[in-house]
């Protein structure tokens, strides 16, 4: 323990139990596990562990879990750690330690921690928020593709003709794209960070609906990315006297000097009175007006100027005050705009006057506050500042539940993992013929898998909050992309089990009035959702199928037609047909135009064959005693393909004393990947017929498959007539449902 060998009693037996759920519950705080055992207070124990034998110890801390591996007769059994239970003092001169041994279980949950997305170092993914990089997120180059920039709708409430979000004239500004930070650089760092090293595959896969190719919006209800530097921009001014000359409009002299005055960027000029838009952004301007005008006399005039043309003229009706009245605009400037407040006196006498009195905030005054919110360009983006309000843990958690995936701790190298998806793990187990090791004197059970089935089991992301998933949620009283399996036929299994993913579905639609599809993060009446769920989207790419669009270049002129488009959705591809993937549980008619959506859902793709082998009737648990070495179990996986008698088998669990060699208690279940999911299986599209294909059939020579798979898939079996001689005779084929019509 903690690099050095602990004094055992010779004969005290340390009973262990292995079991197969540690690979699949990275939330647990404890895993495999032995009972209880003692180990003597020797001199050397208590180096290890503390003083536990004095009762006014200090500074021994019994929370903290201790590092330990069981050996036996040199062979490494388990590594993981020890915790102390109890100290047995005898005869004030004696003491046993009580321990129990835990190991197998990859912790997670301890080892993240509390920690935010927010929390993680993603700074080498930090950049320019310019037209170079977001073009190059496009292609692999500078930012892509870790990062990529897309399309969100954050609260503009776009539409067309009536707000577009970009015309020939007036393009996007940078700042209304997205970026996209890649799913494994996100895993990557939260691995890194929990002190984590892995081994995987599926996440090393690269290509069309692979991870390399899923991606989570850096986007948390702010619009314009947040940038690592925080931008100087507010001012607060006045003027510091009453302004009193008569004549033509002009400059107002206010100034940042009064009381209560503020230029945190240098931006304002007391000279020339004007502030100058550090960067391009959407800025607030509070203005405070006052004024002394006689109702017999013309009246005083104000105004705000952006740029040396009049922007707004501020209320100054006739009457003979008009004392620190308010008014709050919001105005798009780019850099190196500039913003005053102008003013006009006409006639003579009588006091008229625009009122100040060398103060912001007290008493009667004239001035404004201007305030920019994060730039649209020009800015660093702080990677990390924009992710999603989300634990790190539930985001791997998050994974787990929509990928099936096993976590394996590295019996050679601590804190190493093998993460794979339940099916590839086992798929590549080692074949062991075990089948003489059984003890057949003792009794061998066989059950159904019925005490491990519900009812109902359904597979879904979190309740969407944007307003599409919300109207779509109560029309079919579900959550968009669910699936659902029920077993009506067993007349024993109960209840309901949830697996849900800590993500939101990403909901995708067309920008009302067009062809673009995208996410829009709105609420029912328009506006942003301040607290976005986290969402996973398949980058596809640049499209070129929607048609023209203009953004920004980094003056702020309008710069295109682009005729590509960057494209995200739940599908693998923009154009999604039947061989391709769905980030869906299960199959929905989108909201948008594609080919055929695909039925390889995540459900089918990772938890089908899973829940195959559990709810067939063929599906069996079988327990056992076997006279294993303990070299077979130094060199055991929970992978392994267990051969006995004519089945191969899975261990599910294993029990036996790490100080005996032989004896050990075994529960398996029966191997029944070769069953198929179903009897037929989607393979290919007749566009022409508008028919599914099946079994690798020809348009040619098709085969039609079944109504039950047809239905199971999530398609529509359709009865048609055929022309036989005497009569007719009905036919069926299996369709694709129509497109699901958006909500407004």
């Amino acid at each position: 323990m903690n690099g050095t060998e602990a004094d055992l009693y010779q004969d005290e037996s340390v009973n262990l139990t292995l079991q197969f759920s540690d690979v699949q519950n990275i939330n647990g705080a404890a895993g495999s596990y032995s009972q209880t055992f003692r180990i003597p207070a020797t001199p050397n124990n208590l180096g290890i562990l503390g003083n536990l034998v004095s009762p006014s110890a200090v500074g021994v801390d019994l929370k903290t879990k201790i590092s330990a591996e069981l050996v036996a007769n040199s062979v490494p059994i388990l590594r993981g750690y020890c915790q102390v239970k109890k100290v047995y003092l005898q005869k004030e001169r004696y003491a046993d330690i009580e321990v129990v041994f835990f190991a197998g279980a990859t912790d997670l949950k301890t080892a993240i921690g509390d920690g935010m997305l927010t929390d993680l170092d993603l700074s080498t993914y930090d950049h320019a928020l310019n037209l170079t990089n977001v073009q190059n997120s496009w292609g692999n180059t500078t930012i892509g593709p870790e990062i990529r920039y897309g399309l969100l709708d954050k609260g503009f409430n776009w539409s067309f003709p009536d707000n577009p979000p970009w015309t020939e004239t007036d393009g996007l500004y940078q700042g209304e794209l997205t970026p996209y930070i890649q799913v494994k650089k996100v895993f990557d760092a939260i691995m890194d960070e929990a002190g984590y090293t892995y081994d995987s595959s599926f996440f090393d896969a690269t290509g069309t609906g692979n991870m390399s190719e899923m991606y989570l919006p850096a986007y948390n209800g702010i619009q314009a990315p947040i940038a690592t530097q925080a931008y100087l921009g507010a001012a607060s001014v006045a003027l510091a006297a009453n302004y009193t000359t008569v004549g033509s409009v002009a400059k107002l002299p206010l100034v940042d000097t009064v009381t209560n005055g503020v230029d945190e960027g240098s931006n304002w000029s007391n000279t020339n009175y004007r502030y100058t838009a550090p960067y391009t952004a959407n800025f607030t301007l509070y203005v405070v007006w006052s004024y002394d005008s006689r109702p017999d006399d013309d009246h005083v005039e104000i105004y705000i100027y952006i740029n040396g043309t009049q922007y707004v003229q501020l209320n100054t009706s006739s009457q003979q005050y008009g004392f620190n009245q308010f008014q709050q605009y919001e105005v798009l400037l780019s850099a190196g705009d500039y913003v005053e407040m102008w003013g006009k006196i006409t006639g003579s006498g009588h006091g008229h006057a625009i009122l100040g009195n060398n103060s912001w905030a007290t008493g009667i005054f004239t001035g404004m506050t201007i305030v920019g919110a994060n730039p649209l360009s020009g800015q660093t983006i702080d990677v990390a500042a924009n992710m999603p309000k989300m634990k790190q843990i539930d985001f791997v958690l998050g994974l787990q539940k929509m990928f099936n995936l096993v976590f394996v701790q590295d019996k050679n190298k601590p804190n190493h993992l093998l993460i794979e998806p339940f099916m590839d793990y086992v798929g590549t187990g080692t074949a062991k013929d075990w089948s003489d090791r059984v003890d057949y004197s003792k009794d061998v059970t066989l059950a159904p898998t019925t005490d491990l089935q519900s009812k109902e089991y359904k597979w879904t992301y979190k309740p969407g909050i944007d307003f599409i998933s919300d109207a779509v949620q109560k029309s079919l009283d579900r959550v968009y992309g669910e699936y659902e399996v029920t077993d009506p036929s067993n007349d024993f299994a109960t209840g309901e089990k949830t697996v849900e993913t800590t993500f939101g579905q990403y909901m995708t639609s067309l920008i009302p009035g067009s062809n673009y599809p995208l996410h829009r993060s709105l609420k029912a009446d328009g506006t942003a959702i301040q607290d976005p769920l986290p969402m996973i989207a398949y980058w596809h790419g640049t499209s070129d199928r929607y048609g023209y669009w203009w953004v920004r270049d980094d003056t702020g002129a309008t710069v295109g037609p682009a005729t590509i488009f960057p494209s995200f959705s739940n599908y693998s591809e923009d154009y999604a047909t039947i061989t391709h993937k769905d980030l869906n549980f299960g199959m929905e008619q989108p909201f948008f135009p594609i080919n055929l959506p695909p039925w390889r859902t995540l459900y089918f793709q990772y938890w089908a064959q899973y829940v195959k082998e559990l709810y067939s009737e063929e599906a069996r648990i079988m327990t056992c005693t076997m006279r294993l070495s303990q070299a077979d179990i130094a060199a055991f996986e929970f992978s392994d393909r267990i051969y006995l008698k004519d089945s191969y088998w899975r261990v599910q669990k294993l029990s036996y004393d790490a100080n005996v060699e032989g004896v050990c208690q075994v529960e398996l279940i029966k191997e029944l990947s070769d069953i198929a999911i179903c009897d037929d299986t989607p393979t290919g599209f007749d566009d022409r017929y508008n028919f599914i294909l099946f079994n690798n059939s020809t348009s040619g020579s098709p085969d039609f498959g079944s109504q039950a798979c047809c239905e199971l898939y999530g398609y529509e079996w359709v009865t048609i007539p055929v022309g036989v001689p005497g009569g007719t005779s009905p036919m069926g084929i299996c369709k694709p449902k129509p497109q699901a019509t958006q909500p407004s």
